[in-house]
Order: C-alpha cells, then structure tokens, then sequence
C-alpha cells in the first residue's frame, strides 16, 4: 500500500511546491488526507487492504466523473490505476453528522441531492442487493470468515424480500448506495456528496432506506423522505424504503465481518456489524416488517 509521502511525490505538477498535509480521520475503508498546494486544497485517498474485494475501480472512476459533472460530486484530479490512488478536490463545507442530520433542511438537501444524481448522473455497472448479499456471503462462506451465529435466519429473511421485491423491481437509476453522514458536506443551499465508490445502477428506494438507516430515522422523518423524493407520499414507496433499511443493514453486517476478518485500519468492524445485525434482526419481528412485505 502506498504512503501519502510517495502519492505526493508522484505528482509532477506539486513539485517545488509548499505541499501541507493533514489526515483526514473519518474514513473506515480507506486513509485519506487533505493536501494544500498553493492555496489549494485536495483529497488524496489511499484504499485500506481488502477493499479491492468489494469495488470495481474502473467503474467508480465512471461514476465519479459522473457524479461530478452533475454539481453534486467532487472533481477528481489524478487517479492511478497501479494501485488505485485517487486525487479529487476538496469540497469546503460541513462535514455531516448524524447529529447534523437531524435538522430537518439538511435532511431535505440530502434528499434532493440524492434524486438529482438519481435523475441526471449516467452510472454503469449495477448494485442490486440481492445481488451484492449472495457475493458477499458466498466470500464469507468460502473463506470461513467468522459471523453471527443465528446468520442463517437473516439469509431467510433477505430471501422471502427478494421473491417479493425482484418481479416488481422499478427502472434502475444512478445510485451512490453508501450513505453514511460523513459523505455528505453541507454547502449552504445544497449538499455535495463524496466516496463513489459503491455506487452503481439500483432502484431508488433502496437508496432512500440506507440513508434513512445511517442517520436513525423514524417514521416521521421517512415519511418527509418519501414525501420530498417522489413530489408526495406514496405508501407502497414507503414500505418498499423501510424494508430496505434493514436489508441494508444485512448486507453491510456482511460487509463488516469481511473488513473485520482482512482490514488493518484501527476500528472495531465487528461491534459495527453486529450493531447493524441486531438492529435488523430487532426489526424483523416486528408485525410492521411483515405488513410492508406485503404492501410492496
């Protein structure tokens, strides 16, 4: 894995120049640093070990170019394909919280930021995830990789939805599909979203419920969602978005017990994913689980 002192090196345009670094602490894929040249701030990203195993490269390098043609995502300045190093601009503004997120006008800028990339991004490649659980979990079965015990009853539950969810699955669109706080940035009348790498063709409600689940949100909150998104509320929307919450919860619990097993970065992935496997877990038994199941 390369250090910030060889990226910046690299860099033929930086040299003889006053370069500042300072790392950058939110990441837990990757180590990623601001970097200052001449009055001018970047992001240098430096992908974590294993993370090569969930991203196509080529295909978030598309997005990405994508995203930022819209207004919504970051410039990319330098990306190198040796090792997937990627140099893109530094968006100033407030980095998101999920205590930030709880005011409802940041909610709404985030919504309308999400259906803008929806509508006018052109993605390639698709993340479905259906599709994305049975790779992540054929990879968790194949290597042995430690997870919760009582798993199999989460696989039943993620494959009553896809029989449920797949023959009514509606136009896919350009989706981000990780929306932690901390990859959006506040910029007074709008919200720039950040980290591509993920994204790919989806169907928006899945999009929805993630974002919904990363800040916390309840009812009250997913409804001025549905409501801000589709132009009014809609309950099949509803119920199709609050399934996903907890599919997506699934399948990053997936995703965290794989960090956990190959990543050296210095965070606790399996607290994380059985936080999000709990949740779900929790939520499965609740009658309302059932009842949006069949209003899809």
């Amino acid at each position: 894995m390369a250090n910030i002192e060889e990226v910046i090196a690299r860099v033929e345009e930086w040299k003889g120049q006053n370069v500042t670094v300072k790392e950058l602490g939110e990441g837990i894929t990757n180590t990623n640093y601001k970097v200052t040249v001449q009055g001018r701030s970047y992001v240098i990203r430096i992908p974590g070990t294993g993370s090569d195993m969930f991203i196509n490269r080529d295909t978030e390098m598309h997005n990405t170019h994508s995203a930022s043609a819209t207004g919504v995502g970051a410039g990319i300045f330098k990306f190198y394909e040796k090792d997937f190093v990627s140099i893109a601009e530094f968006i100033d503004g407030e980095v998101m919280s999920i205590d930030r997120f709880q005011n409802r006008e940041s909610m709404i800028k985030a919504v309308k930021s999400i259906r803008k990339i929806n509508n006018e991004a052109s993605f390639k490649s698709k993340f479905i995830m259906f599709d994305k659980f049975d790779d992540y979990y054929r990879l968790v079965k194949k290597e042995d990789i430690k997870r919760p015990e009582s798993f199999p009853d989460a696989e039943r539950v993620v494959n009553r939805v896809r029989d449920r969810f797949l023959p009514t699955m509606p136009e896919l669109v350009s989706c981000h599909n990780d929306l932690l706080s901390e990859n959006f940035i506040e910029q007074k009348d709008t919200m720039r979203i950040i980290d591509w790498e993920l994204s790919g063709l989806n169907e928006p409600c899945f999009e929805l419920g993630d974002f919904s689940v990363e800040q916390g949100y309840g009812e009250e909150e997913d409804r001025i969602i549905i409501e801000t998104y589709f132009g009014s509320f809609d309950e099949r929307n509803f119920a199709r978005m609050s399934v996903y919450k907890y599919m997506a919860d699934i399948l990053w619990t997936l995703w965290a017990v794989i960090q956990n097993h190959c990543s050296t970065l210095d965070f606790d992935f399996w607290e994380y994913g059985m936080n999000r496997f709990n949740r779900a877990m929790d939520a499965f038994e609740t009658q309302d689980f059932g009842r949006w199941i069949e209003l899809v």
